[in-house]
Order: structure tokens, then sequence, then C-alpha cells
């Protein structure tokens, strides 16, 4: 699969009318047999807003240590953002956060030489960590807003979310754990770019 179609909405997210989108191709490490937990993202729009995602994994003691912003969070259990909402532009937004919340988030056009958007930009991202069930069916999540004034800011556009393509990935890794893992909603493929690889992002179709 290499597209999602999603909704947009005029005040705040329906989350019960969006598709989940399961974050099972598993890559690298994970194809010798290591944990693979089950994964998810939602993801919608507001209009004139901004983009929102809610994503969530099934682990019962997920590895959290660090515990400042845009510390390497991806070593922790981690649920991750990648987004391209600005169409023709080659730069993305990367939000990755633990399980308590802590996030990193940085912005550039590939995995090298990125900018913290905390450089950029006063701006931020909003992070908010769920939880639900229990032992065996315990989860944790985060959801994420990205508002338009920060898109605007990062891209130095006027940014309204409105229907149309922009395109995007989610994640679920923990580099770190004693059984790592490395997880896409999109397949990645190439071990060089990880998961910065802009040209395996799929479509999001927000309609």
């Amino acid at each position: 699969m290499t597209e999602y179609i999603t909704g947009i909405f005029a005040q705040l997210p329906a989350w019960d009318d969006v598709a989940a989108l399961p974050i099972d191709n598993f890559h690298w490490i994970a194809l010798r047999g290591s944990q693979k937990p089950k994964a998810f993202a939602k993801f919608c729009g507001v209009l004139s807003k901004g983009l929102f995602a809610r994503l969530w994994c099934f682990e019962s003691e997920p590895k959290t240590v660090y515990t400042e912003r845009d510390d390497p969070v991806y070593k922790d259990s981690c649920l991750e953002l990648f987004l391209q909402p600005v169409v023709g532009r080659r730069e993305y937004v990367n939000i990755e956060a633990n399980s308590k919340g802590v996030f990193l988030s940085q912005f550039g056009k590939g995995r090298m030489r990125r900018d913290y958007l905390k450089q950029l930009t006063p701006l931020a991202p909003e992070v908010t960590v769920f939880q639900s069930g229990e032992g065996k069916n315990a989860a944790w999540g985060v959801e994420i807003f990205v508002p338009d004034s920060l898109i605007s800011e990062l891209y130095r556009v006027d940014y309204h979310t409105a229907p149309g393509v922009i395109k995007g990935n989610f994640y679920k890794c923990a580099d770190a754990a004693a059984t790592p893992h490395y997880a896409a909603a999109f397949p990645v493929g190439d071990a060089v770019l990880g998961f910065h690889n802009p040209g395996a992002f799929g479509k999001i179709i927000l309609r």
C-alpha cells in the first residue's frame, strides 16, 4: 500500500471516523526475529487549523530513558510522524516521541544536516500521551498536532489545511531496547537512508 485516504474536519478530529493504518512493515533487525509490536496510526486534518496524528502500539513495558526535548528518543520505545505537507517542497518534518511524551522534532530535506525546530521557530508541535488496556492488552500512544502556523513558519508560505494530497510516513522503533525493531506504515527498504527516505513516503489523501 502506498496511499492512505483519510478525513478532513471542520473543528476537531473525529477519530472514530478515521481509518487506522497498520505500522507493520518491519525492516532490518526485525527481520532476524526481534520483537514486532503491533502499532497503528490515524491521521486527519482540521480545516485551516492543522494536521493531527494519533499513533499507538501494544507494549506493556516500553523503554523510556530520555526526558528532555530533542533527546535521542528514537533509542527509547518510540512512535514517529514524518510529514511533507507542502506540495512541491522537498523539506519534511520529523516528530518522534517516547512513552512519556518527550519528543524530538527536526526539519530538512534529508537525513543529514537537519535543523531542530526550536532553532528555527518558537512554535512547536503539540504532543500528548495516552494509555489504554492492561497486561498483554496494554497500549501507549501519542497524539500529535502540527498547526498551520508552524507549517507556514517552517516553509515560509501561507499554509492552510484543506482537502488535497500530502506525503508522509508513520514509524515504530526502539534502537536501544533489548529487542530493537524498526517498523513503517509505508515500506522503507533502504537501510542507508533508514526512515529518512522521503522518496518512500506514502500519499496521504485528505478529503
